[in-house]
């Protein structure tokens, strides 16, 4: 394969008309999505036992392989967030008689915070549910807009005055794309914007991110506003001709290098007294990627593990590789005497995606990456009118309850290899300094104000910098480091440390000057770092790409060197734990 194609091959149709564009885009994504492959067959050797190497999780750029019908084997999960009835289903048995269900999907819409003020219920969750001993508990999450929507599946609900649903809102699609296509092209993403929430009123400055002051942080490679992916117009799960919406997701476990990660995770055999482990929570505890009692890390895991285990087969996730709805089970709907003519699949619309592969490759059932529930104009219904599972419609999670989210993974035989066979991970003998994030200080301060990567996710696009410069106020979050640790990004590059912070809980904050030499060559330049000469250098790939003198725009910018405050560190601490 040469390249990873976009989720749906939906490139094709963004830049339908732009052929330049689209090849930025699409090279661009197939960078990201290699990288993310890299690091997840990497796992984490920095800090965790029995989590490297992850060899039956194969690169299908370096490995020949055609995903078809025999060996493509697709991974589906219910799109309610599975972690609300498992938490709460007997706790509001007892606090509302006779309207549980109704409180867990009316919990699903608006979110822990909302359903606490309005009914004073306190929803905690143990604080490690991998351990029944310990019965510490901490308030339900994630946290953000859409947090606790966390099967690859987000929604926002639009309601009349009447306080009546008249459309709902389901994306799956992921925010990385989304980072990839602003900075390709910022017009065509407030374009989509106002397509895809049938709204007019969205603005390119809408979409920026703002630093403390309100004003626009610039990105050094484009010269261009950074792009804030909880906007006004992504935000919440309600959505008014003023706000709201859901474009892509924002809940921060809801990310495609979360969901490369974990299947490559998932590839390792977990022995136990000589036993492989098979239940899918234990499973994810023994592995420790994703959250326990999910429907979709729990039962991914469990997927990829037993097509390693049953069936000795090394494992891929099916290019285009992304989450996609499925169909919704429409026998679950009744329509109304006043929908007379009109059938459910008439309120169903597919915005982004589709539900046929339009690609040539073989992906199992429905590509979908957006779609919409709303009456069709000019009928004398609502979609409050319509019956759910034998209720009516008041809540956009009760649509929720009967479709499917999906990935899928393509297999090879192992050969004469055996499947990896590991203990539990635990921790090692020595723990490394590891890079978490790499990017510049002023991003790095504004997503923190912002809450990005606590309330979503941080930037995912590639740092550039230019052959024959230095570049100034580069932030690298690590962990386990110290105030010598070395940085090697391979020949002709050289890192001068400016300031260091000790974060706390074995995090620390470098501020550096990255020098590259005239002669370096182009491309893509992975980072180790070492506190010892004698440390192996285990690198993370997708941090630093060197790229050709004269491609960048030349700015009047003052390179941020600012360290972060105490209320910043808890956050850091929060989001590297």
């Amino acid at each position: 394969m040469k390249q990873f194609d976009t989720p749906a091959y939906q490139a094709d149709k963004d830049f339908k008309d732009q052929p330049d564009l689209r090849n930025q885009i699409e090279n661009a994504w197939s960078n990201y999505v290699k990288y993310c492959t890299i690091n997840s067959q990497m796992g984490n050797p920095w800090s965790s036992s029995y989590d490297h190497p992850r060899s039956w999780y194969y690169n299908p750029l370096v490995t020949s392989v055609t995903p078809d019908k025999n060996n493509t084997v697709p991974i589906q999960w219910g799109a309610f967030p599975n972690r609300i009835n498992h938490y709460f289903t007997s706790l509001f048995t007892k606090v509302f008689p006779n309207e549980a269900q109704d409180k867990l999907h009316e919990l699903a819409d608006i979110g822990p915070k909302a359903f606490t003020e309005k009914y004073g219920t306190q929803l905690v969750v143990p604080k490690n549910p991998c351990d029944p001993t310990n019965t510490d508990t901490k308030a339900f999450g994630p946290s953000g807009p859409r947090g606790w929507q966390d099967e690859y599946c987000e929604w926002s609900v639009t309601r009349d005055t009447n306080g009546d649903i008249i459309a709902v809102n389901f994306t799956h699609e992921n925010p990385e794309y989304w980072f990839h296509m602003w900075k390709v092209s910022q017009d065509m993403v407030v374009s989509l914007y106002q397509e895809i929430l049938n709204n007019p009123n969205v603005q390119k400055e809408d979409l920026y991110l703002l630093d403390e002051n309100g004003n626009p942080v610039i990105v050094r490679e484009t010269g261009l506003p950074a792009y804030n992916p909880i906007n006004k117009w992504n935000s919440g799960s309600s959505a008014t001709a003023e706000g709201g919406g859901a474009v892509h997701l924002t809940s921060p476990p809801n990310s495609l290098g979360a969901e490369i990660y974990l299947g490559a995770a998932a590839t390792i055999l977990r022995v136990v007294g000589g036993k492989v482990i098979t239940d899918a929570n234990t499973l994810i505890c023994a592995a420790q990627y994703g959250q326990i009692y999910r429907n979709s890390d729990p039962r991914i895991g469990q997927n990829v593990n037993a097509l390693v285990y049953n069936k000795k087969l090394k494992i891929s996730l099916t290019n285009p590789i992304a989450l996609y709805g499925q169909m919704p089970d429409f026998t679950q709907f009744a329509m109304p005497d006043s929908a007379e003519g009109y059938t459910i699949e008439d309120c169903y619309k597919i915005i982004r995606g589709t539900a046929t592969n339009p690609g040539t490759d073989f992906y199992p059932f429905n590509m979908i990456l957006h779609s919409r529930f709303e009456v069709p104009a000019g009928a004398q219904f609502k979609l409050s009118d319509i019956k759910v599972q034998g209720q009516p419609l008041k809540w956009g999670s009760q649509i929720a309850d009967v479709f499917k989210v999906q990935l899928a993974g393509t297999g090879i035989p192992g050969g004469s290899d055996k499947p990896q066979e590991y203990p539990p991970v635990g921790d090692p003998d020595v723990t490394l300094p590891s890079v978490q994030y790499l990017l510049d200080n002023n991003l790095l301060q504004a997503s923190l104000y912002n809450k990005l990567n606590t309330f979503s996710n941080l930037t995912s696009c590639i740092t550039q910098i230019e052959a024959g410069t230095t570049t100034s106020g580069i932030a690298v979050l690590a962990s386990d480091a110290n105030k010598e640790t070395g940085f090697d990004f391979g020949p002709g590059i050289s890192v001068s440390v400016t300031d260091y912070q000790d974060l706390g809980n074995d995090n620390q904050l470098f501020m550096i000057d990255i020098t590259v030499h005239a002669a370096a060559s182009l491309g893509e330049k992975p980072l180790a770092l070492y506190n010892n000469a004698s440390d192996p250098k285990y690198t993370v790939s997708g941090v630093l790409e060197v790229v050709a003198p004269g491609s960048l725009p030349k700015l009047n910018i003052t390179p941020n060197q600012t360290l972060l405050s105490d209320q910043q560190i808890k956050q850091v601490q929060k989001i590297l734990k």
